[in-house]
């Protein structure tokens, strides 16, 4: 009789441990609903603070527009919404100055591509003043030239 209830016992903890109970269950869903919660919250914040910026013009800084997805306006966490890698498309892979960096987002698809360790270019207005100095140098320095021979 004892062995009887023991291996009865054994095959009650077998098949509950097989089959989650409703309570695990519902705990599991409720839980995969407050993060899917918490994820449209964020996104809700996130397209709010782009539409701000924009009406007030004012510019985010590129280092916080790199955290966003500019399709779907979810937050890029590094291995739970994005997934990032180095791509050198140069013949060979010669090009070390070629390295890109891409951000794909798992929630929609897209990606993003940003060049790696090259330095910005100047604004257009700053690189004609730039020309424009180097003009004058070279034309006093060619004067000098002049004078002396």
């Amino acid at each position: 009789m004892a062995r009887a209830c023991c291996t009865s016992a054994l095959r009650d903890a077998s098949a509950s441990a097989a089959k989650p109970s409703k309570q695990e269950h519902s705990a599991s869903d409720q839980q995969s609903q407050q993060l899917q919660a918490i994820d449209n919250m964020s996104r809700l914040a996130i397209t709010d603070m782009r539409a701000v910026s924009l009406k007030a013009q004012i510019r985010q800084s590129s280092s916080l527009k790199r955290t966003i997805c500019k399709f779907c306006d979810t937050l890029l966490v590094e291995g739970r919404t994005c997934h990032s890698m180095i791509e050198n498309t140069s013949k060979g892979k010669r090009k070390p100055w070629a390295d890109v960096l891409v951000i794909g987002c798992k929630t929609c698809g897209n990606s993003k591509r940003y060049p790696v360790d090259m330095p910005r270019q100047k604004r257009k207005l700053l690189r004609s003043q730039d020309s424009k100095t180097r003009e004058e140098i070279e034309r006093i320095d060619g004067d000098k030239d002049k004078r002396i021979t």
